[in-house]
C-alpha cells in the first residue's frame, strides 16, 4: 500500500518553475501538443522522484483536459484524472524488442484514435535509456508520426539519443530547492495519518527532504516512520 499516491500535478516536484509552467500550459490546452516538432515529454532525474508515476498519469490528465473536465479543479495543478487514456506502455528495461515497439506504434498510427478525446494515441516508454543507441534512433523516426504523444522517463538523460531529446519537452525531477513544497507534501501525509499538520516542524520536514536527495519515495517513507513514532496510524 502507498499512503502517498500522487494524483495530480501538484503532487510532484518539478525543479524548474518554467518547466512546471510548461506542463500546466499543455494540460490547460493553451500550448498545443504535439507542436512545432515537439511530440514528447521527457521526465528525467534521480531514482524515486516520481518520474514513472507521473509518466503513467500524464495520459489520463491529458485525456481529462481534452474531454473538457479540467474545470473540476480550482487550478490546473489540482486537476484530477477522471478519464482513462489506456496508453501503450513499454518498459524498456525488460528487454523489449525495438521491432515490436516500432511495429506497435505504427499499427496504432494507422488507425483513427476514435477512443481518445484527444484524437491521438499515447505511448509511454519507461527507462528509455535502456534501449540501445540503434534502437533509440529507430524510435526517434516514429516521433514524427501524426496523432502521437510520447512520454519518456530516464534516470540517465546523458544516455538518451539527442534526436529524442530535441523532439521532447524536458522536465527535470531531482531534488527541489523549494523546501516549502516538501513541507506541503509532508504535512498532507501527517494529516492522512490522523496527526496534525504541524506534528513535525517545517524545519524537520525540510531536513528529511534534504536527506532524501530528491527521492520522494524515501522522503514519504521517512515522514511516515516519524508519524508512526508519534502515534500516527497508517490507513488500511
Amino acid at each position: 500500500m502507498s499512503l502517498f499516491a500522487p494524483s495530480c500535478l501538484d503532487d510532484f516536484l518539478i525543479n524548474e518553475q518554467a518547466e512546471r509552467d510548461l506542463l500546466e500550459l499543455i494540460l490547460a490546452r493553451k500550448l498545443p501538443f504535439p507542436f512545432n516538432g515537439k511530440s514528447g515529454i521527457l521526465l528525467h532525474g534521480t531514482y524515486g522522484a516520481g518520474k514513472s508515476t507521473l509518466g503513467f498519469l500524464l495520459p489520463n490528465l491529458l485525456e481529462t483536459a481534452y474531454a473538457g473536465n479540467s474545470s473540476q479543479a480550482s487550478s490546473t495543478g489540482q486537476m484530477q484524472a477522471v478519464e482513462v487514456a489506456a496508453p501503450e506502455i513499454f518498459r524498456c528495461g525488460g528487454g523489449m524488442s525495438i521491432t515490436n515497439i516500432v511495429s506497435t506504434i505504427n499499427k496504432c498510427n494507422s488507425r483513427s484514435a476514435w477512443h481518445h478525446h484527444s484524437g491521438s494515441d499515447y505511448f509511454v516508454l519507461d527507462e528509455v535509456d535502456k534501449l540501445t543507441n540503434g534502437a533509440q534512433q529507430s524510435l526517434k523516426s516514429t516521433m514524427d508520426l501524426p496523432r502521437s504523444f510520447f512520454i519518456f522517463t530516464t534516470n540517465y538523460i546523458d544516455r538518451v539519443d539527442d534526436g529524442i531529446i530535441n523532439r521532447s519537452h524536458l522536465i527535470e525531477m531531482n531534488q527541489s530547492a523549494d523546501a516549502s513544497a516538501y513541507a506541503v507534501i509532508g504535512q498532507s501525509i501527517l494529516q492522512k495519518m490522523a496527526l496534525t499538520s504541524d506534528a513535525l516542524s517545517v524545519a524537520t520536514i525540510s531536513a528529511m527532504a534534504h536527506k532524501a536527495k530528491g527521492s520522494l519515495r524515501t522522503f514519504a517513507s521517512d515522514v511516515m516512520i516519524a508519524g508512526i513514532n508519534m502515534g500516527g496510524v497508517l490507513p488500511q
